[in-house]
């Protein structure tokens, strides 16, 4: 059996753009009653009132002007019902409970509450469920779903959305602000990675005071199609800078039929906006599949996703076993995590178990989001501190890519101990060469500290001092007071080369990353080679601090 696709609707990127008289074309032949943009990443989407996928993908072969076309696929939500009549929370601290008449092994868990005594998480950094929505009002949520300060607009597939105040995420299946649950999947989703902790109600989650964005791409059957994926995605790159920083992207849902278990061609539209989030410092944590198959033979996506910030999950029980149902990969799948009579929330108002690598991924998108909140990392580095510090499994050893389980404790650990705080060193530098073109009217700096962009203009009377100044003051006011960004001269290193140097110091513990681009008129050379004159800025040294200084 294929796997699913959305009747009547295409999905195209065009190496070119239409002319007026082309793109009337088009609509005609397709009998397209829906032609428009999706996501950021340039492709499109055809729905026709009358051809099936087939004819819609051998009709615009005819079209030069498209580069690539592929179906919309529709995704299913990974999760297999249990409904034990009692239990706990063993995957954030096992002591030997007993979950569906097994008896659990201790320790066979994340360590949160160890990890909860160096950070419980924070409400700057958002966590986007990626599902079928979020019961917003659940008491054991409430207080940890992103809500939106003010009114704001937002472009999704070419149409511009305006969410009031108060909203708490986005609607692709309505094309609405409001996240209002399809099914029960995402509320359990997002119970796991970020219930409200120590409020006296119900569970914790394994970051306590994160929030939570809903981004609702599936639903009431359960489907979540590509479309609808790489609109929530956009959303969520579209607001991540409103009340909280979005770094972290769950998707428990995957493209694999649970009946028939077979393999998924790759999705390039979602793939493309999976690079999206990446260029916006976001991890996207995805379900691994529930079908007991190898991801490295029969690819299942968005898990199997070739993009730098995915981390794919498998789901592991009380006694540390990879689940019966769990895909595996040990080039595709990087780690397990609890998948097995987890106790999450529920609509409405209550609480279920439910086992599926659906239920996995939570805990380490809620991972990421907490570790995040103790040690400033952009995606690379918080990617990796996960996977660097983690349990060591034997039923996970050639499974996974580090035949490990999550460890909450030990990646805190990881990037908290050592040394108080990190230094790093940046020159900003302006440089006259011969023949000494003329001086560009304006233009702009911008240098990432943490994953966060800071961007200052300038023009030709400014001095590589005036930029790094202002760069400095831009760093200082993301950051609390022990954070510091001082500036000094520089003598110049060579003939007609000018710096000023900006000395950063972390406010947390851990590595301190930045690097940074410059961009100047057109006709000084552009963005893709450094013109003369320019300014640029660039890094001579990154300190990381692991068990000390190095």
């Amino acid at each position: 059996m294929e796997q699913e696709v959305v009747a009547n609707q295409i999905l195209l990127k065009f190496r070119e753009a239409l002319s007026t008289e082309r793109d009337a074309l088009l609509q005609y032949v397709t009998d397209a009653d829906e032609f428009h943009g999706i996501g950021g990443a340039g492709w499109f989407l055809i729905h026709s009132r009358s051809k099936k996928v087939a004819e819609l993908l051998e009709t615009a072969k005819s079209f030069g002007e498209i580069e690539v076309t592929q179906p919309d696929y529709i995704y299913e939500l990974l999760r297999l019902p249990n409904d034990p009549s009692f239990g706990s929370q063993w995957a954030l601290q096992n002591t030997g409970q007993v979950i569906n008449g097994q008896a659990g092994i201790p320790g066979a868990d994340i360590k949160a509450p160890a990890a909860w005594d160096t950070s419980t998480g924070s409400a700057n950094f958002v966590i986007g469920i990626l599902d079928s929505g979020i019961a917003y009002n659940h008491p054991d949520l409430a207080a940890n779903v992103w809500t939106a300060p003010s009114q704001f607009t937002v472009t999704i597939a070419g149409q511009q959305i305006t969410c009031a105040a108060g909203t708490h995420g986005f609607n692709a299946v309505d094309n609405n602000c409001d996240p209002s649950p399809a099914t029960s999947h995402g509320t359990h989703v997002a119970g796991i990675a970020g219930a409200r902790g120590n409020n006296g109600v119900g569970i914790s989650g394994v970051n306590w005071t994160t929030k939570l964005m809903g981004l609702k791409v599936c639903n009431q059957l359960g489907e979540c199609s590509t479309s609808r994926a790489v609109n929530g995605i956009e959303f969520a790159i579209q607001t991540k800078t409103r009340s909280g920083i979005v770094r972290v992207l769950n998707a428990s849902w995957g493209c694999q039929n649970q009946q028939t278990c077979g393999s998924c061609g790759e999705d390039g539209a979602l793939r493309d906006q999976i690079g999206n989030a990446n260029n916006a410092n976001m991890l996207f944590v995805a379900a691994a599949g529930n079908c007991g198959t190898n991801n490295n033979t029969v690819s299942v996506y968005p898990a199997s996703t070739n993009k730098p910030n995915v981390v794919a999950v498998a789901a592991t029980d009380n006694r540390d076993p990879l689940a019966s149902f769990s895909n595996y990969g040990s080039s595709k799948v990087h780690l397990g995590a609890p998948g097995v009579g987890i106790l999450s929330t529920y609509p409405v108002d209550t609480y279920a178990y439910l086992d599926g690598t659906s239920m996995a991924a939570p805990h380490v998108a809620g991972a990421g989001a907490l570790i995040r909140s103790a040690c400033p990392f952009n995606t690379g580095a918080l990617k990796q501190t996960i996977l660097n510090n983690v349990d060591a499994v034997s039923s996970l050893s050639g499974k996974t890519i580090t035949g490990r389980r999550l460890n909450l404790d030990g990646t805190i650990d990881s990037c908290t101990t050592g040394s108080s705080g990190s230094t790093s060193y940046a020159y900003v530098e302006y440089r006259v060469c011969p023949p000494f073109p003329s001086w560009p009217d304006s233009g702009f700096v911008k240098l990432w500290v943490d994953g966060i962009e800071h961007t200052t203009t300038f023009n030709q009377n400014d001095t590589p001092r005036t930029i790094a100044d202002r760069l400095a003051s831009l760093i200082t006011y993301h950051y609390d007071s022990t954070t510091t960004a001082t500036v000094s001269n520089v003598s110049s290193s060579c003939s007609g080369r000018y710096n000023a140097r900006l000395t950063l110091t972390a406010r947390a513990k851990g590595p301190l990353t930045n690097y940074a681009y410059y961009s100047n008129l057109v006709d000084q050379g552009g963005p893709g080679g450094y013109a003369c004159p320019y300014f640029r800025v660039v890094p001579t040294a990154v300190f990381h601090f692991s068990g000390g200084a190095n």
